[in-house]
């Protein structure tokens, strides 16, 4: 529902107008980062960090080999979720904008070296997907690919269309709200996948609670 009234906003704003800031209303618009949109954002990234920590602890407790990818993740998800409203990428973005020619794709400087550096994180996380049962896996994969396409590819498209026609172009708009709706949508694909990993221990835990008396 936010998305589309962030959809919704920009096609009324930015076609055939001239729009300005002043004419918008920040709370619905998806690359604010006072929006409810960031707000979902946060709630949704945090909630992935906090799953992250009970798998961790449910697999140290089973001294299973891969526990500190639970951990890496959850520190990662932590990171992000704090991002989405402290915008530390943006300040990144233009530091090594001063540094380097970012036109083009690299318009906004960060998402490049943060693309590349993702892709490692997935190389080095094979042996953790491969331990997931075939849906789940292909889901973690699925939502990576959904997460990184909006923050990484979308983001250097949308920067190329940002350095032409600026921000307040009908194509940016687009560019932003597809690439936000892509990051929630991996977001809460990977949500998914930690509920169904968890579900048998919450089973157990739930299985050894004594049964509530009727009295009193």
């Amino acid at each position: 529902m936010l998305l589309s009234a962030s959809i919704a906003q920009d096609l009324i704003l930015y076609t055939g107008t001239k729009a300005t800031s002043a004419d918008k209303i920040w709370l619905l618009d998806v690359d604010s980062e006072t929006s409810a949109f960031t707000w979902l954002s946060v709630v949704a990234t945090f909630s992935a960090a906090w799953l992250l920590l009970r798998a961790g602890s449910e697999a140290a407790t089973r001294g299973s080999a891969l526990t500190w990818h639970w951990y890496f993740l959850a520190a990662l998800f932590l990171l992000v979720s704090f991002d989405e409203f402290a915008g530390i990428h943006e300040k990144i973005s233009a530091a090594l904008a001063s540094r380097i020619d970012n036109t083009g794709m690299l318009y906004f400087a960060w998402a490049a070296p943060f693309g590349v550096i993702s892709l490692v994180g997935l190389a080095a996380f094979i042996p953790f997907i491969r331990s997931f049962p075939p849906g789940l896996a292909v889901l973690l994969l699925l939502s990576a690919a959904s997460y990184l396409g909006g923050a990484v590819g979308f983001e250097m498209i949308g920067g190329s269309v940002a350095e032409v026609q600026g921000i307040n172009s009908l194509r940016y708009r687009i560019l932003a709200n597809a690439e936000e709706g892509l990051e929630i949508t991996g977001v809460l694909i990977f949500i998914y996948v930690l509920l169904v990993h968890l579900r048998p221990t919450y089973a157990a835990l739930q299985k050894d609670l004594p049964p509530s008396s009727s009295g009193a």
